[in-house]
């Protein structure tokens, strides 16, 4: 349980600082995230404009390092 926990951990930052490389100026207030009973990180980004290219650019990092629906991500 603690090596899944530290690994959720982990990527929770890890998807805020790609977050922040795109989108500049992210603040942890525009950011809500939660874990749903699969362990799928949920991302919402808040109170900002994202454009397609920015999502797609989101999706395919999130997907090539975290592995294809681990990570999703809304605007």
């Amino acid at each position: 349980m603690y090596q899944a926990v530290t690994e959720e951990n982990s990527r929770k930052n890890l998807v805020f600082d790609l977050l922040q490389q795109v989108l500049s100026g992210l603040l942890p207030d525009n950011y809500a995230w939660a874990f749903d009973a699969n362990r799928v990180l949920r991302v919402k980004i808040l109170g900002r404009p994202v454009t397609a290219g920015q999502m797609a650019a989101i999706h395919a990092t999130c997907s090539t390092r975290f592995g294809p629906g681990k990570v999703v991500v809304v605007a």
